[in-house]
C-alpha cells in the first residue's frame, strides 16, 4: 500500500548510497519507508548504510531478495551490466516499480529485459546531495505522484515529458566537475597574488555559496537569472569581467561542451572536441 514503502537498490555505489541515505533521513514523504534493502557491493558502502540506520536498511548478498522485499526497486549498475543483471532477476508486474539509475538506460529497453510492463518502468537522474536532500531528481516518464513525491522528499524532482527533455536535462549535471574546476581556477589565482591557500580556498567556497544562493532563491521564475545579470552596476567591475569572458568565448565554449556531451549521450559521438 501507499502507506507503507518497501525499497530496494540493485547495486551500492555512490549514487546508490546517497538516495538510501536521503531517504532515510527526510521527514517530507507520505508514505512509512518500512525497509530499505540494499546490495553487498559496494561493501564499504552497504556496510556504512547498516551502520547508520540499523534498523531501517538489510544488507542483502542474492540481487533477488532484494526485488523479493521491495515494491519499488533502484537498479544502480554499469551501463555494461544492465541488461545481464535484470535477465536473471524475476519481477511481478502487479508488485513492482523499477527505477533505472543508469543513465545510458533506455525504458522500451528496460522494459523488454526485466518483463515488466512499460506502466511499471521510469529513468531518474540525480547527484550525491540527495543524501543531504539538497538535490534535484529528473524523472521520466510523468504522472506517478508516488516516485515523484518520493523524489521531492530528497530535495525537488523534475518530471520530464520524454526521454530526450531527460538527455538534455542531465547536461548541466554534467558540469559538475566544471563548475569545481572555476572554484579551483579562483583559488590558484588567488594563491597566485600570495594568498594563504586556506583563505582562498574557505574565501572562494564561502563567495560562490552566495551567489547561488541569491540566483536559487526564484529558480523558478524563468527571467530570475536575466534580472540577476541586469543588475550588474553598467561600467562596474562585475559587468566589465562578464563582457571580457564572453568576449573570449566562454559561453560558446560551454554550449560546444554541452553539445558534445549530449551527443555521446545519444550515441552521435564519443564526446571529445576536435582542437582545430
Amino acid at each position: 500500500t501507499d502507506s507503507e514503502v518497501r525499497i530496494g537498490f540493485i547495486g551500492c555505489g555512490t549514487i546508490a548510497s546517497a538516495i538510501a541515505t536521503g531517504l532515510a533521513k527526510q521527514k517530507t514523504f507520505h508514505a512509512s519507508i518500512s525497509e530499505i534493502s540494499v546490495s553487498k557491493r559496494s561493501e564499504k558502502k552497504s556496510q556504512a548504510l547498516k551502520e547508520a540506520f540499523p534498523d531501517l536498511v538489510s544488507v542483502e548478498e542474492d540481487n533477488q531478495r532484494i526485488v523479493d522485499s521491495s515494491d519499488i526497486v533502484f537498479l544502480c549498475v554499469l551501463p555494461q551490466q544492465e541488461k545481464s543483471v535484470l535477465s536473471t532477476l524475476n519481477f511481478q508486474a502487479n508488485a513492482h516499480t523499477l527505477v533505472s539509475l543508469v543513465a545510458t538506460s533506455k525504458l522500451d529497453e528496460l522494459a523488454l529485459n526485466s518483463g515488466l510492463p512499460p506502466n511499471s518502468i521510469y529513468k531518474m537522474i540525480c547527484l550525491p546531495p540527495v543524501a543531504e536532500l539538497e538535490g534535484t531528481c529528473l524523472l521520466v516518464p510523468k504522472g506517478n505522484v508516488l516516485l515523484r513525491d518520493l523524489f521531492e522528499s530528497l530535495g525537488g524532482c523534475v518530471e520530464c515529458v520524454s526521454e530526450k527533455i531527460m538527455n538534455a536535462m542531465m547536461i548541466p549535471g554534467c558540469l559538475m566537475g566544471a563548475a569545481y574546476g572555476i572554484l579551483q581556477n579562483n583559488r590558484d589565482w588567488l594563491v597566485k597574488q600570495g594568498v594563504p591557500p586556506k583563505d582562498a580556498s574557505y574565501f572562494v567556497g564561502r563567495q560562490y555559496l552566495g551567489i547561488i544562493k541569491d540566483a536559487e532563491r526564484n529558480c523558478q521564475d524563468p527571467q530570475h537569472f536575466d534580472q540577476l545579470i541586469e543588475e550588474q552596476t553598467p561600467g562596474g567591475l562585475n559587468e566589465q569581467a562578464l563582457l571580457n569572458l564572453e568576449g573570449q568565448g566562454m559561453f560558446k565554449a560551454y554550449d560546444t561542451a554541452m553539445d558534445a556531451i549530449l551527443d555521446r549521450m545519444e550515441g552521435r559521438s564519443d564526446g571529445s572536441i576536435s582542437s582545430a
